[in-house]
């Protein structure tokens, strides 16, 4: 399958610090079960995000699909859909944990 110009899109401004679903820019979440990692024909790959892991919610982009972006304790970013589902793989915690 080969790509466009046109399916790309350059993304240089971050103006979402609040989602729908909630959850603002700098606060941190808590992964509440693995990620397992599968390639593109659904296979594991191996790699596995575990339960505990807190990564820090970013600014996010407006240009569709607008997604909650994310950032791994290593600087690694992520995406995850923006809607109920993502408090159901993730928990909000307190400065203090």
């Amino acid at each position: 399958m080969t790509m466009s110009n046109s399916e790309w899109n350059l993304i240089g401004n971050y103006p979402i610090a609040e989602y729908r679903c909630g959850v603002r820019a700098g606060e941190r979440v808590r992964l509440r079960q693995d990620i397992v990692i599968e390639d593109f024909a659904g296979r594991p790959t191996g790699l596995v995000f575990p339960a505990g892991e807190v990564w820090t919610v970013l600014s996010g982009s407006a240009e569709p699909p607008v997604d909650v972006w994310l950032r791994q304790a290593n600087g690694d970013r992520h995406t995850w859909s923006d809607d109920s589902d993502f408090w159901k793989q993730f928990e909000r915690i307190s400065e203090h944990d």
